[in-house]
């Protein structure tokens, strides 16, 4: 049979991360609420977080990108967003300084 070459494919740089981040101005007393795509890719809320807040997940699906939206109870605060990858593409990013944020 004779040696066969080496395939030439790229290893993959192993799995991709993905890191959502909300940062901005959390007014006093108001309570943000964080909903975000979790690595299984479903849909989970955190209540009073704090900011910045971030969160790196590793996607089950590659192709999926996921997605991260802040809301401010008392619409007070000024809420911005990000979703980068771990060799540091982003993804999406909205700085609106909004009360509601979505990426």
């Amino acid at each position: 049979i004779g040696d066969l070459p080496p395939p030439t494919t790229t290893t993959p740089a192993g799995p991709r991360q993905v890191t959502y981040s909300v940062t901005g101005t959390k007014a006093p007393g108001d309570i943000i609420t964080v909903t975000y795509t979790d690595a299984s890719g479903r849909s989970r809320t955190q209540r009073n977080v704090y900011i910045p807040w971030s969160l790196t997940v590793t996607p089950i699906s590659q192709s999926e990108v996921g997605s991260v939206q802040a809301s401010s109870l008392f619409l007070v605060s000024r809420l911005n967003c990000s979703i980068t990858t771990s060799d540091g593409t982003v993804l999406s990013s909205n700085t609106n300084n909004a009360a509601q944020t979505n990426c």
